[in-house]
């Protein structure tokens, strides 16, 4: 009676402890889930526009269907806007009477400068960036790093050689959802 006494509690225990694991492995799996599901959510997901072609209404590849087609910037690209030029991580000018609208990087060594908080950043919407040659790939833009641009839309890149879109997407890297990204070949033959 004893034994029966003992193994019944015996098997009370084990079916308590493994409710117990059941739970755990229950919670785990909930928090692993929103884990994952937090984490496709907020993937980068840039809208992508090909100026290449004589179409300027904005041949649009979009990353997300969420995303909706923006208009295409022709006044921070064609007109006369308040710029800051920067070659060799230096300011070599700044054009215009109001806040500059537009920061052009005339070379991707120059990443290192817009690293660091500048009055004249301030009011950039557009960044735009020229690229030589393919070893200008090599080092990647992260917008995540720049500071004090806290009016950014847009991106700019103007290529030497036939860039492509997943050749954007591995150069222009932590950009907010928000940014949208423009690029144009051009041909110097």
């Amino acid at each position: 009676m004893i034994f029966n006494k003992k193994k019944t509690e015996y098997q009370t225990v084990t079916l308590f402890n493994v409710m117990i694991m059941k739970n755990k492995i229950t919670i785990l799996l909930v928090v692993l889930l929103s884990i994952l599901i937090n984490t496709v959510s907020f993937s980068q997901t840039n809208t992508i526009h090909n100026l290449t072609e004589s179409n300027t209404n904005s041949n649009a590849r979009t990353a997300s269907p969420a995303n909706s087609i923006t208009s295409y910037p022709t006044h921070l690209l064609y007109d006369l806007q308040s710029s800051v030029y920067i070659e060799d991580n230096t300011i070599i000018s700044v054009n215009g009477v109001t806040s500059p609208k537009v920061l052009k990087l005339k070379d991707t060594q120059s990443f290192e400068i817009i690293k660091n908080r500048n009055k004249l950043y301030k009011d950039v919407e557009m960044i735009t960036i020229n690229l030589k040659d393919v070893s200008d790939l090599s080092t990647a833009f992260d917008v995540d790093s720049i500071r004090g641009f806290n009016h950014l839309k847009y991106i700019y890149i103007k290529s030497d050689f036939n860039l492509t879109e997943n050749q954007i997407i591995q150069f222009i890297i932590n950009a907010d959802p928000e940014i949208s990204i423009f690029y144009k070949n051009i041909d110097r033959s």
